[in-house]
């Protein structure tokens, strides 16, 4: 039964533990770019749960996987062989061509266990010394221990006692100081395609060609985190792609599994030859019902059509986007690439600002640090919902600059 959005938020303050700031706003429906309120009132949705509903609210084919599968088993463990399982898996390995692939539930988990295979993978070798794993300042990899402390952000490790060790954070985009982390005894260099969380922050085409050079020299392996960037949002279907990076190691999640929880690894053929029964595992990964839902997710993004489609409408938004930087002083440039696009703002407009005047509007839309406004809407969103969205983010600049 439906209940009023301020009975709903006192019950979630009584009954949820406090980790979220959360909304005055109670969403009872979704439908493709849509969001339906319980005062029937209609929000076009360019957050897309961040960057997981790739493919919009309530999309027929993932429905269809998941009563179909529904329908034979919910979950019978990673004791067995598991079809749904097998079938993503031998998609992904065909479109991306990567050798073998790991299920696990969330993005911290696909990062926790690139991690952890890059370490046994020279552990194995006998490369014991191989520990360091060099990631970036303002990155974000998930908020599980190990994860954490890849995470380029020290606010969030804060109170947490005693974080993992051999991790060293270097500035995105500063080729030097990462050629004087990078030696014989460097096991990985850790990265996002696009630091999404840390400000809509692009990879220079100098810091690609330093990585490829570290990785060729130092023999170090290369972990590609493309829990936001990859699955179609940055126009081909592994953001690496659009870079020239040469991963070892990739992990995915968001997108992938369309609204359900899971999440993966996709490793080299000679990183899974030093693994052995054991040295990993996950009780609910690779979960049917998800892997079904994800299976129907990846035949859609893998179509050209959606890719295709996925960089036009990077373009309009982009050339709206940029438009409104010329008009008001406040907006000062736009990141990003494919559908995963920002606005850095002046101090003197914080982006909550601006999130709050754009959900007057029934525009949802989100920030990323360093006082970016974030747009993430579903890979299908058609041309005229981004211009609906271009029309709303314009009355909402307009307000807040009141």
């Amino acid at each position: 039964m439906a209940q009023s959005c301020a009975n709903l938020l006192e019950q979630d303050k009584q009954i949820i533990a406090p980790l979220y700031g959360k909304a005055d706003i109670n969403f009872v429906k979704g439908e493709g770019s849509y969001l339906y309120d319980d005062q029937g009132n209609k929000y076009l949705d360019f957050v897309a749960g961040i960057a997981v509903n790739a493919l919009g609210h309530q999309n027929q084919a993932i429905k269809d996987a998941v009563v179909e599968q529904m329908n034979h088993f919910n979950h019978i463990s990673n004791l067995y062989p598991n079809y749904p399982q097998i079938e993503l898996g031998k998609a992904l390995l065909e479109i991306t061509k990567f050798d073998k692939a790991f299920f696990c539930n969330s993005g911290t988990e696909a990062n926790e266990g690139c991690i952890k295979f890059a370490r046994k993978y020279f552990d194995r070798k006998g490369e014991k010394n191989r520990q360091k794993i060099i990631t970036f300042v303002n990155s974000f990899h998930g908020r599980t221990y190990a994860a954490l402390s890849a995470t380029g952000q020290p606010a969030i490790r804060e109170g947490f006692g005693s974080m993992p060790g051999d991790f060293v954070h270097v500035t995105w985009n500063d080729c030097e100081a990462l050629k004087k982390e990078v030696n014989k005894d460097t096991c990985a260099i850790m990265l996002e395609s696009l630091a999404a969380e840390g400000g809509v922050m692009t990879l220079s085409k100098e810091m690609v060609e330093t990585i490829n050079s570290l990785q060729k020299e130092f023999g170090c392996l290369v972990i590609v985190d493309e829990v936001q960037a990859g699955m179609g949002r940055l126009g081909t279907f592994l953001g690496f792609e659009k870079y020239g990076l040469k991963p070892d190691l990739v992990s995915l999640a968001k997108g992938i599994g369309g609204g359900l929880p899971l999440g993966a690894v996709l490793l080299r053929q000679h990183i899974a030859d030093q693994l052995k029964a054991g040295d990993h595992g996950t009780t609910f990964g690779g979960n049917p019902i998800a892997c079904a839902a994800g299976l129907a997710v990846t035949k859609q993004i893998a179509d050209p059509a959606l890719l295709k489609s996925v960089a036009e409408r990077s373009a309009q938004l982009k050339a709206g986007l940029n438009a409104l930087v010329e008009k008001y002083a406040f907006a000062k440039e736009v990141r990003g690439e494919g559908l995963i696009l920002g606005v850095a703002l002046a101090e003197e407009m914080p982006v909550n600002n601006i999130i709050a005047a754009a959900r007057a509007e029934k525009l949802m839309v989100l920030s990323a640090k360093g006082n970016v406004l974030r747009m993430l809407p579903p890979l299908n969103v058609s041309e005229a919902e981004v211009a609906e969205a271009l029309d709303k983010l314009g009355k909402a600049f307009a307000a807040a600059a009141k």
